[in-house]
């Protein structure tokens, strides 16, 4: 089978971090061939990349089982961001994904953006401006509040913990802009 690029459901945060939604197993090839994908994480507790085959293609793979809306645990998100800051320092490819990639691998790709420096709210814009169905729930958003404040507390940062309330400004912006042509 022939995967056409507007088939995978995935849109490039960096240069080299990627979030999305799932994709067939027989996409692996494209994956690694045509987009240069040499990592894979996937947050889903509903199922499960095929770690043979991404492994066959060259693809390393990280699985993080999260609950559909809920927030993934502390810990695994600490090890997601390290195991992906690994791979990025070494400038290779990384595509973080959930079942749709709303809210879940939202969620791990925010932590990672915080952790490559950048303020909380930017990387929310970031990632709702490259990818706009970006919309972790309000749980997802606190786990992010508490990876920030663990971030605020390790170091010198120059910006503030963000609140839920400015969070959802920007993660729920496409309901107001619904709201305002209505």
């Amino acid at each position: 089978m022939r995967v056409k690029e507007r088939e995978l459901d995935l849109d490039w945060v960096t240069p080299l971090l990627a979030v999305g939604g799932s994709y067939p197993m027989d996409a692996a090839a494209h994956l690694a061939q045509k987009l240069g994908v040499r990592h894979v994480v996937d947050v889903r507790v509903e199922c499960r990349d095929d770690e043979h085959v991404l492994r066959k293609h060259g693809i390393t793979f990280l699985h993080l089982p999260t609950v559909d809306m809920r927030a993934i645990q502390s810990r695994m998100i600490h090890d997601g961001v390290e195991w992906v800051r690994e791979r990025l320092a070494n400038e290779q490819k990384v595509l973080i994904h959930c079942e749709h990639g709303i809210g879940r691998s939202a969620l791990l790709t925010l932590c990672v953006l915080v952790d490559q420096g950048m303020e909380p709210l930017a990387a929310l814009d970031l990632a709702k401006t490259r990818r706009p169905c970006v919309s972790p729930s309000p749980e997802q958003l606190g786990a992010f509040i508490a990876y920030t404040r663990d971030v605020h507390a390790r170091g010198a940062v120059p910006w503030p913990v963000p609140t839920l309330e400015a969070l959802g400004t920007i993660a729920y912006r496409h309901l107001r802009a619904c709201l305002e042509t209505s």
